[in-house]
Order: structure tokens, then C-alpha cells, then sequence
């Protein structure tokens, strides 16, 4: 977790920065550390200014070349142990380089501490191989687990299902009052990750519907702008800065939520754009169903350019009163999924922990 500005200067996740700061802006945190991806190595103490809530730990070994630079997740990760008293209770933010380390250590040297994992944007491994399978197997020596989606490679019982969390008395947000044919397709776009081709191809055959595109492109940019190109209904405006995307996000009524269900890195994850666009009143259009959203409305669309093309021409012709029910669900998203149910949440889990080890 960092500034926006530092993510956007180091390319990194705006995604995990804001789930992160909605959850540590609930105060229910007596401390929090941020550790930082690997990738950044700057003088990034003079160009983050921490934010209130969380403290930045970051190892002047990263501005070395050669081993210490490799190594300096470790000695950040050493520091944060050394100031983690017995019987605390930790939570990570998924379990990975960043952060395996200091849970090995907690759990060798320090076994009274409850560790507990919020799972999110994690991929099943397939394969010994794979950095997962190991992390897999500490995920299931903890003590605790929030995911954000339905999963069955979690086998320890003390698990519990939030899909998202937004601030505790966020600001009103814009509503839908008369629904326009504009969809926007935005966050971290790539085949793999939003089925970009599959979308351009078929809003190319639905002129009567308006694609905007923004975002961190991962692949695929020039066709993408190829499609603007040629077809005046398919709208590339790149990356934005935060409150010009919001205004973005408030011209468009629909959210495209295009993941592929047959890719592994959609098993255990839940995209965090579909609880924003909630949030903010607009409509979800999904390709995959999420039990996890079980009473809130929301649009379900096939996942090949044939499917899209049949749900855009449905979604088009459906009369506005229609339309309007699945949108303006801000309320319930915010009383469901608020950073205080978050902590009740967490609560329950440390609670039901500690009185199922008591002597």
C-alpha cells in the first residue's frame, strides 16, 4: 500500500492500494505495516509522504545492486517481526515474497501469535513447482482466513466470505436516474484478465453501444486502439488519474466485469471494480456468476463475443424501469460489505480461535 502517486509512478496495483486503505480507514488496526513489491527501488522515502494509518517499511538495501537489493524484502520483513509482541494477532494481506518470510518466522519463533490471512487475488497452483503450492500449504497452518470468493483449497475450518469492503460513511455517490448504452471496461485489462478481443468484437457489431476503455493495459494496446480506430462506438482513453476516471465512471452506467471463468486466476479472486461500481450506483455486467453477491442485482452475459453480443443486444432493448433495478445499490453494498463488518468479522475469527485452544 503506497500514495497514488507512487503507484502509479511504479506501476503498481491501484487495486490493492484502495482495498487496503478502505480497510485500515475503519480503525480497527493498532498498527500497520506496508510492504512494498520488490520492483521498486528508488529514494522512495522522499517522494511518499505515509499516509495516516499505516507506515511504509522499506530497507535501504534496496538502493544497492547486487544480493542486498535481492534480499531486502527480508530484513524488512525481519523488522516488522521484531516489533510484533506474543499473542498479538497479525493479518496478512495474501501470503506471498512480500510477507512468507515474516510468517515462518511468527510461526517458528513466536507460535503464540494468531496468524490470519485475507485471500484475495490468489492463484491455485497446479504443480509443486509453483511458489502457491508451497504458500498454499502455510495458508492452511493458519489460524484464520477471510477470501473474497467460494473456495475449496482452503482446508482449515475457521473461514469465513466477504467479497469486498468499502469504506464505513462513504460520501453519496452519483445515482442512475435515465440509463445510457455506455460500458466501461477499466482496472487491469488484458486476454487473460478481461477477454479484451472478445469484448471489442463484439461491441464492434453493437454500434448502439458506447465501450470506454481505461486503464493499466497488460497486452493487447494496439489492438485496442486499432478497434477505437475503426469503430466510433469503442473509446480508448487510457490511463486516468483517480478523479478523472470517477468522472468517467459516473458517465457510463454500465461496468463490465468480462473474466474468463475457465482461466485458474479467476478461482480465487473477486474483481475489486464490481464492488466500486456498486458502490458508486452504476450497473455490473458480469460473465461469471458470484454466490458471494447472493441478493444483489446484478447482469450475467456470456463469456465468448457471440454471447456478449446477444447480452448487449438484450441489455439494449430492455425498457429503462427494467434497467434501473440493478442499479443504485449503494446503500446495501455499504451496509453489507463496510469496514466495520470487516472487523466484526475478524473479531469472530480470532474469538473462535482462541476459545478452541483453550485449556
Amino acid at each position: 500500500m503506497l500514495p497514488d502517486e507512487t503507484v502509479r509512478k511504479y506501476n503498481l496495483s491501484f487495486a490493492a492500494a484502495n482495498f487496503s486503505r478502505n480497510l485500515i480507514r475503519g480503525g480497527g488496526f493498532d498498527r500497520v505495516f506496508s510492504l512494498i513489491p520488490v520492483n521498486v527501488s528508488g529514494p522512495i522515502d522522499q517522494d511518499v509522504d505515509i499516509e495516516e494509518g499505516y507506515e511504509v517499511v522499506y530497507s535501504d538495501w534496496r538502493r544497492k545492486g547486487g544480493l542486498l537489493r535481492k534480499i531486502a524484502v527480508l530484513k524488512e520483513q525481519w523488522s516488522v517481526f521484531r516489533r510484533i509482541g506474543r499473542k498479538d494477532s497479525v493479518w496478512f494481506y495474501n501470503l506471498n515474497m512480500l510477507n512468507g518470510f515474516l510468517y515462518l518466522l511468527l510461526m517458528l519463533l513466536k507460535p503464540s501469535v494468531s496468524r490470519n490471512i485475507i485471500l484475495l487475488d490468489f492463484t491455485p497452483p497446479v504443480s509443486r513447482k509453483e511458489q502457491n503450492y508451497w504458500f498454499l500449504k502455510l495458508i492452511n497452518t493458519s489460524n484464520g482466513v477471510i477470501s473474497l470468493s467460494p473456495t475449496d483449497i482452503v482446508k482449515i475450518p475457521n473461514i469465513r466470505l466477504l467479497p469486498g469492503v468499502v469504506p464505513t460513511g462513504a460520501p453519496g455517490h452519483p445515482v442512475v436516474e435515465k440509463p445510457t448504452m455506455d460500458f466501461l471496461l477499466s482496472g487491469v485489462i488484458s486476454n487473460t484478465i478481461a477477454m479484451t478481443e472478445t469484448v471489442l468484437k463484439a461491441f464492434s457489431m453493437m454500434p448502439e453501444c458506447v465501450l470506454h476503455i481505461s486503464g493499466r493495459i497488460l497486452e493487447g494496446e494496439d489492438v485496442i486502439k486499432d478497434y477505437a480506430a475503426r469503430f466510433d462506438n469503442i473509446i480508448y482513453h487510457g490511463p486516468l488519474g483517480y478523479n478523472s476516471y470517477l468522472d468517467l465512471l459516473h458517465k457510463c452506467t454500465f461496468q463490465l466485469s468480462t473474466r474468463n471463468p475457465a482461466m485458474p486466476e479467476n478461482a480465487c479472486n473477486f474483481p475489486s471494480k464490481i464492488i466500486e461500481a456498486l458502490l458508486h450506483n452504476r450497473i455490473v455486467v458480469s460473465t461469471i456468476h458470484y454466490p458471494q453477491l447472493e441478493g444483489i442485482a446484478y447482469m450475467e452475459i456470456g463469456d465468448d463475443s457471440e454471447s456478449l453480443r446477444r447480452g448487449l443486444k438484450e441489455i439494449a432493448e430492455r425498457p429503462e424501469s427494467e434497467l434501473l433495478l440493478f442499479a443504485n445499490q449503494s446503500g446495501e453494498v455499504t451496509r453489507r460489505f463496510n469496514s466495520d463488518v470487516w472487523f466484526e468479522v475478524m473479531s469472530e475469527i480470532e474469538s473462535h480461535y482462541s476459545n478452541s485452544h483453550k485449556v
